[in-house]
């Protein structure tokens, strides 16, 4: 029995009745969602998460961070499975990837934020070692799964991005 799978939620499954369709996410809902998460610390907000042909499931998100009374907050996380493509739309900062969590502690499997945003997770007080890449509007990332990463200082009051999460164990739950 591989025990990191037992700790998984229920895998989401949905019909196949997306084959030979595009999922469309319009300017609109991703504005949206931005100015709903403007203001505050860490705003996830999830899209649309959709499944391939039963094969993965494709997430779509809207992420935005903002600095808490001047400064940038605390940002360090790992997923098990889930590989993360960030598109940045809006500010600048600086993104470490790579290296160790410090004080790793595992998200439980049944909390919200695994079921519905970031799959299997652990998170840590920060990041040891790793690459500092400065980001800002029209530059993708690619975050494979397993790979610490967070942002350690925003250069700007806030940065917003589209975060597409793909997800070959469909472990997210679907949301059309």
């Amino acid at each position: 029995m591989n025990i990191r799978t037992a700790s998984f939620p229920p895998k989401f499954r949905q019909s196949n009745s997306n084959v030979g369709r595009a999922i469309l996410v319009h300017t609109a809902e991703i504005n949206a969602a931005e100015e709903t998460g403007r203001g505050r610390a860490v705003a996830d907000s999830v899209l649309h998460v959709v499944s391939i042909e039963g094969k993965y499931n494709v997430g779509v998100s809207v992420v935005s961070r903002s600095k808490v009374n001047g400064k940038t907050p605390p940002d360090a996380i790992i997923h098990d499975v889930v590989t993360e493509v960030y598109h940045i739309i809006e500010g600048r900062g600086i993104l470490v990837v790579g290296g160790t969590l410090d004080s790793s502690v595992r998200i439980p499997a049944n909390n919200p934020i695994v079921v519905k945003i970031t799959g299997p997770s652990s998170t840590g007080k920060h990041i040891i070692g790793g690459t500092r890449y400065e980001v800002g509007p029209g530059d993708i990332v690619v975050i494979p799964p397993n790979t610490p990463h967070g942002f350690v200082e925003l250069k700007t009051g806030i940065i917003v991005y589209t975060l597409i999460r793909i997800d070959p164990e469909k472990v997210l739950e679907i949301k059309n």
